[in-house]
């Protein structure tokens, strides 16, 4: 439905509360809540890239969050539990959209490398050891870049920076000095719009080499590295309709590199491209997999302990999270959906609770949030159950009659209230009562005498304090008055 008639919806349900009760949340519910497997922490304006490490040297895994809407770079510091800090925020360039972890000085803590969209730069911000960071200093790149990723290039122990630029078709190399700074960036031709760039040996010679999903033409390129820094002419491979998204693993168990492709093309058929590498550098012709509506990442990990790789897919308009679970021979099993929060762009992998079962975090660029999901070890998440509501009314003989399917996972304020389109718009609270935990849905009919009011509109929702969770609506004519 309309996202205006939602919050239509929640407006009125919110002054309705206010007439009857003088609260908008009930100070009580009765019921249990239910468990909660996806947690979602606050981030900066529009998050597009999370990054995973361990940022203040307590051997527990915290989260870099890239900012694209506020300009910054949030830290939530792990607890060790798989719960998390509240986001301290660090400035970047302009339009942060990508973020690497590593250490870039070589001091033994780690450091952010950010992709600034806007500035056409990339931000490198110093760790102290402690989770925070020094100020920002930017290098320049190319046009646009979408995608910094990091790795020792040229084989000098000293970390090196690969940035993938959308609007120049191009790739930076900035090698690193070792001591956190960079030298100014050397340019590669990739493929057309390139959105996403990873490293890894390819081809088997001890050299890292570098991926790059091209969002343009439909392609993976690969460049493979000198071992000095510099990179051969790019050979391209197809992929599924604007990749937006490659990683690298061993996906068929060979020991030679395979990639996996994020397609953004809106779709699930074909949503996931796997190209299993021939261990030379060159790749098979890619496989498709279906995954969620418009997936904008995908990352690699062993999800169900079996030694076998598998792969978890951010998908941005379906609001979820794919997780195919691999065979072990570079083939995988249909696609198992978990929910995030709104526009899921990136997602990452770690073991986030120190349980020795990866979890996964996802950045959400419409929600402005990272929401964890807390593997169980087999290859599953506990999915978070939701609210349910369907409503059928109708008006007959001076009595307004409504039947309700409900079903909420977690303690509610519930009411149907009355907006009048005729002659005036107001509103008339009907039902408001908190609600507990419901789980299964369960019907509940009720019956109202009404007086006749001419058209109106009948919106129920179920609210709790996360917001309007679900909600219907129907339109009825009782008649003139």
């Amino acid at each position: 439905m309309d996202r205006r008639i939602a919050f239509l919806i929640w407006a009125c349900l919110v002054a309705a509360l206010v007439l009857v009760t003088g609260n908008i949340l009930p100070s009580q519910a009765e019921g249990t809540m239910l468990l909660k497997a996806r947690v979602d922490y606050g981030a900066g304006s529009g998050p597009f890239s999370l990054a995973i490490g361990d940022l203040d040297g307590d051997n527990e895994l915290d989260l870099a969050v890239a900012n694209w809407g506020s300009w910054n770079v949030s830290v939530l510091l792990g607890k060790g539990d798989g719960t998390f800090q509240a986001a301290v925020n660090y400035d970047a360039g302009g339009g942060p959209i990508s973020v690497a972890i590593g250490d870039l000085d070589g001091d033994n803590a780690l450091d952010l490398a950010v992709a600034n969209v806007d500035s056409n730069n990339v931000s490198v911000l110093l760790g102290n050891g402690d989770g925070t960071f020094q100020a920002a200093v930017n290098y320049g790149v190319g046009d646009g870049p979408k995608s910094v990723a990091i790795g020792d290039l040229d084989g000098d122990n000293a970390l090196d920076l690969a940035v993938a630029n959308y609007y120049s078709n191009n790739l930076s190399v900035l090698l690193g000095n070792g001591d956190g700074t960079f030298q100014a960036a050397v340019n590669y031709g990739a493929g057309y719009e390139p959105r996403s760039v990873a490293i890894g040996d390819l081809d088997g010679d001890n050299t890292l080499d570098l991926a790059v999903a091209n969002w343009g033409n439909w392609n993976v390129s690969v460049l493979l590295g000198n071992g000095d820094g510099t990179f051969q002419a790019a050979v391209n491979y197809d992929a599924g309709g604007t990749p937006s998204s490659v990683a690298i693993g061993d996906l068929d168990g060979d020991n030679t590199l395979d990639l996996a492709v994020a397609n953004g093309s809106g779709t699930v058929d074909g949503a996931v491209s796997i190209l299993l590498g021939n261990g030379d550098g060159s790749f098979q012709a890619a496989v498709n997999y279906d995954a969620g509506y418009s997936p904008y990442s995908v990352a690699i990990g062993d999800l169900d302990g079996d030694d076998d790789l598998d792969l978890a897919v951010a998908n941005y308009v379906s609001d979820n999270v794919s997780v195919l679970l691999g065979n072990g021979d570079g083939t995988f099993q249909a696609a198992v959906n978990y929910s995030a929060g709104d526009g899921p762009a990136s997602v990452a992998i770690g073991d986030l609770d120190g349980d020795n079962d990866l979890d996964l975090a996802v950045a959400n660029w419409v929600s402005d949030n990272v929401s964890v999901l807390l593997g169980n070890g087999d290859g599953t998440f506990p999915e978070v159950p939701e609210a349910r509501l369907e409503m059928h009314a109708l008006y007959r003989a001076g009595r307004l009659s409504f039947n309700f399917l409900l079903g909420s996972p977690e303690p509610a304020v519930w009411g149907t209230v009355l907006v009048l389109i005729n002659p005036t718009f107001r509103i008339i609270p009907l039902w408001i009562t908190p609600i507990p935990a419901i789980d299964p849905a369960i019907s509940i009919p009720v019956s109202l005498p009404f007086p006749k009011l001419g058209l109106i509109c009948l919106a129920t929702g179920i609210l709790t304090q996360e917001g309007l969770q679900a909600y219907d609506y129907q339109w009825l004519n009782t008649g003139s008055p």
